[in-house]
């Protein structure tokens, strides 16, 4: 008779956690099946070559950029500075690489030069050292929730060094350049889909690298830069 009993409540306990299992399963499939694939972006410059540069070393080092935007979710901020992080809607990396990435291959297109950075290649040639810091590169939405721009604000330090030349203190062989430019770019495109955000966001770090590369280019020739929007000092 206890024999029996307990079988059967063996059998019993069997079945409950046997519905438990195949619902957890069901949840857990439920879960899954509900959860969206992200969607990865990156920036794409578009520049041209400069025909005046004779720079053929760079080196590009990473860029400064504040830890709100710094992440691979893209963060879009409204006027009243509240942000909204974008989990399915993601960099292929954290913002600040892309960021030097680009900076870095566009402006070894826009010179026609060489970033040594992470190439391996040792001294022996003139190089230009360039240190970005990005205070802004922000996706907002305007009042018109319609439309958004890219609020860019950069500074950058161009150090040329010449191994050949012993500095003292009387050379200026190794000299280097500031600059920083302010400016806002609207994103096109009348739905404002997040493809439209990263076009422009592409678009504006296209004009970050056409100032930084005549910039450069202005530090090689030693003449003052007189670059429309750019201070340099």
């Amino acid at each position: 008779m206890i024999r029996t009993i307990i079988a059967k409540h063996s059998s019993a306990v069997a079945g409950v956690l046997s519905s438990v299992s195949i619902l957890s399963a069901a949840v857990l499939l439920t879960a899954c099946s509900g959860s969206p694939t992200p969607n990865y972006y990156t920036l794409a410059s578009k520049v041209s070559p400069l025909p005046s540069s004779k720079v053929r070393v760079i080196e590009v080092l990473p860029v400064g950029l504040p830890d709100r935007i710094n992440r691979a979710p893209i963060v879009i901020q409204d006027a009243a500075g509240k942000s909204k992080i974008m989990e399915n809607e993601r960099w292929t990396s954290t913002l600040g690489a892309e960021l030097r990435d680009n900076l870095s291959a566009g402006l070894q297109q826009k010179l026609g030069a060489v970033d040594r950075y992470n190439s391996g290649m040792v001294g022996g040639k003139v190089s230009y050292r360039v240190a970005t810091d990005f205070s802004h590169f922000d996706i907002i939405n305007t009042p018109d929730i319609a439309n958004k721009n890219v609020e860019v604000s950069v500074a950058w330090i161009i150090k040329r060094n010449d191994p050949n030349i012993t500095l003292d203190q009387n050379s200026t062989q190794n000299q280097q350049l500031a600059c920083r430019m302010t400016f806002t770019q609207p994103v096109s495109g009348k739905n404002n889909q997040i493809q439209d955000i990263v076009t422009g966001a592409s678009s504006s770090l296209s004009r970050v690298i056409d100032a930084m590369a005549l910039s450069i280019v202005s530090l090689d020739a030693k003449t003052s830069p007189n670059i429309i929007g750019v201070i340099c000092s």
